[in-house]
């Protein structure tokens, strides 16, 4: 054979023969097929659970937010667990007095209202008996367990001691302006002068209208206008029509020195017991005594 036979047998051309090409095209289709359907599948898988289900339950709202059969298996799992636990159903405006005692009583409401076991104790601000006995009644009645009926006590109380706490200061700060204000007026002649305005006071208005609060706040008989008027009165008056009762002038044979060691040596009356409502009122007493025993001699 001659070179140039073998040389045009070597350049010709290599053709893929048709069955080269189907395989390949085959495959590619083959593969394609198999990812369709496997996603067609998971589609058809996740449709077919709930088709299972019964149309009544099936578009129950429980049922039909979940999408996935795991997630309802997981709920109703849980579910499971909490049966045999101590559960509260929880009211509606629906609900009887009965279901509701019912709930009260899981929340700890005691049976009745003498079974709360409430304190209540102030040397501020003393409380009724029977005030505790009533706010229990209500508490039962509301549903209040007893922690939370004591809260609410608590609250009440704090809020009272402060607010005797405030009158108290109310008091001791308007009694310094208007002992004040009458120095400053009356200068030398203060002293007599409010002893005169006391006698006058005590022996023609009782204590509780000395007590009352003003418009201001400021108690009646610490206004100064109102010392002053007692003071005017008790300066028109001869020292033998004074205005005053047998048991508080010294030339009816009062015992004073008497009067004040009987109240000053109590230490368990009210003059030493600052909480006591007469401590005020009995120092008052004893400091006009005095300035009328000093005044007398």
């Amino acid at each position: 054979m001659s070179n140039e036979q073998i040389t045009e047998s070597n350049s010709s051309p290599v053709e893929t023969t048709p069955q080269e090409t189907t395989s390949t095209e085959t495959k590619t289709d083959t593969n394609a097929t198999l990812v369709s359907s496997t996603t067609d599948n998971t589609v058809q898988t996740a449709k077919s659970w709930k088709e299972t289900i019964s149309e009544e339950f099936r578009n129950d709202p429980n049922i039909s937010k979940f999408t996935e059969i795991d997630a309802l298996a997981k709920s109703y799992i849980n579910a499971t667990k909490m049966i045999g636990s101590d559960k509260i159903a929880v009211p509606t405006n629906n609900s009887t007095e009965d279901q509701w005692n019912e709930v009260y009583q899981k929340l700890g409401r005691p049976e009745s209202p003498d079974k709360y076991k409430l304190d209540f104790k102030s040397e501020v601000a003393p409380v009724d008996e029977n005030a505790i006995k009533s706010f229990a009644e209500v508490a039962h009645k509301t549903g209040l367990n007893e922690k939370q009926a004591q809260a609410i006590l608590d609250f009440y109380k704090q809020n009272s001691e402060n607010s005797v706490q405030q009158l108290k200061i109310d008091t001791e700060t308007a009694q310094a302006q208007a002992e004040q204000q009458l120095r400053q007026e009356w200068g030398k002649q203060y002293e007599s002068n409010i002893t005169k305005a006391a006698s006058v006071a005590k022996a023609n208005m009782s204590g509780d209208v000395l007590d009352m609060q003003l418009k201001d706040g400021t108690r009646l008989g610490d206004h100064p206008d109102v010392i002053k008027g007692f003071a005017k009165i008790a300066g028109l008056l001869s020292e033998d029509k004074m205005a005053t009762p047998e048991s508080e002038t010294v030339d009816q044979g009062r015992d004073l020195e008497t009067e004040i060691s009987k109240i000053v040596n109590d230490r368990s009356g009210p003059y030493w017991n600052k909480t006591h409502p007469d401590h005020t009122k009995m120092v008052q007493q004893v400091y006009t005594m005095r300035e009328m025993l000093h005044g007398g001699k």
